[in-house]
């Protein structure tokens, strides 16, 4: 004879199936009681965890008309109704994990260390446990003290029932524990668990990749939009600028670049091209043989009509001009010079009239 109750199961949860958004599976294999009675208490506002037998459960999928949820329903598992998207009610469910104890002969996720320091456990045959699970620890207060740091499981190492007793009676709790969404129903539609979890940091990074992809291929496709408009323009600038700066076109935006670059250049050629060693003070420079020989040459022959007309300054006789030197060393051009001193012309005046034919018969 078939238990009242069960019947009744059934049909309670055929109508929550019918009435809720999002029906869900769960995985609560390895839960404590206590920790299970915890996630329901932090996960009432936003969704209803039922536990049930698989048996009925099926029934009531099938009574729901949600028969391709039935293939999922293995192992220990258990029911959630929710009004979330099956993507939200992941994640509600994936943040309401709890630290637990470990059980004994499970594999640690994680090194599992013992911290120094004060416990609250009195002196006692407990300390002998403690050391049997490799946690160094003495009395001294009058209570247990840890001495030192205890690494007392590796990651992946299997949990003795030593240390999973020392590390329940030391309160620690090392083991996160949680509900697994395994698969959820929506509008005719089934989410399995690779689908439903979703990195949000990995998701945003996968977002900016397909955005920069998209960018990069409409500008280089020249497409017209209100992202790309004003990239376009910017890009068609400074392409504009790089080509009027390259051809040396003089504007208010390339003057100042051209400028920079003819400095740059004069710069360089200056530190190829040697300085000139500087000349010493008081001596003169240095010029060619050639020009040193001919500049003696043409000082003498400057020298010459410099030193005949010094005797015509000295206003002397003519006759005495005469005897002192040969007539063929004066210049034909040179005899006015000695009546060029105009302003003695008024001696000439004050001279006797027995002079005057003298002077006369010099000229012709």
């Amino acid at each position: 004879m078939v238990a009242p109750w069960k019947p009744k199961e059934v049909e309670e949860l055929a109508k929550k199936m019918s009435k809720s958004k999002v029906v869900g599976i769960v995985n609560i294999e390895g839960i404590p009681s206590k920790q299970l009675q915890q996630m329901r208490k932090s996960l009432k506002s936003k969704a209803e965890i039922r536990v049930s037998k698989k048996n009925l459960i099926t029934r009531a999928f099938e009574k729901a008309k949600l028969t391709g949820m039935i293939e999922h329903l293995n192992g220990s598992l258990g029911l959630v109704f929710s009004d979330s998207d099956p993507f939200k009610l992941n994640k509600i469910i994936v943040s309401g994990k709890i630290s637990a104890p470990p059980k004994a002969g499970s594999v640690s996720p994680h090194d599992i260390i013992v911290p120094a320091g004060d416990t609250s456990l009195p002196p006692g045959p407990v300390i002998g446990d403690l050391q049997q699970a490799k946690i160094k620890a003495k009395i001294a207060g009058g209570k247990i003290v840890i001495t030192e740091d205890s690494l007392v499981v590796k990651e992946g190492d299997v949990i003795s029932p030593e240390v999973a007793s020392a590390l329940a009676r030391l309160g620690i709790e090392p083991i996160e524990i949680g509900l697994e969404l395994k698969a959820a129903y929506e509008d005719g539609t089934i989410y399995t668990s690779d689908v439903l979890y979703i990195d949000d940091a990995e998701t945003l990074e996968r977002i900016r990749t397909a955005y920069i992809n998209s960018l990069n291929l409409a500008m280089d496709a020249g497409i017209y939009n209100k992202v790309t408009i004003p990239l376009l323009l910017s890009d068609a600038y400074r392409k504009a600028i790089n080509l009027a700066t390259n051809a040396e076109i003089l504007i208010k935006e390339t003057i100042k670049t051209i400028l920079a670059k003819a400095n740059a250049q004069a710069a360089a050629l200056k530190s190829i091209i040697p300085e000139p060693a500087p000349q010493p003070e008081g001596k003169a420079e240095e010029k060619p043989a050639e020009e040193q020989a001919e500049k003696p040459a043409e000082e003498k022959v400057e020298e010459k009509p410099k030193a005949e007309e010094k005797p015509a300054e000295e206003a002397k006789p003519g006759p005495e001009k005469k005897e002192e030197k040969p007539a063929e060393e004066k210049p034909a051009e040179e005899e006015p010079k000695a009546e060029e001193p105009k302003p003695e012309e008024p001696k000439e005046e004050a001279k006797t009239e027995a002079e005057k034919p003298a002077e006369e018969s010099k000229k012709e």
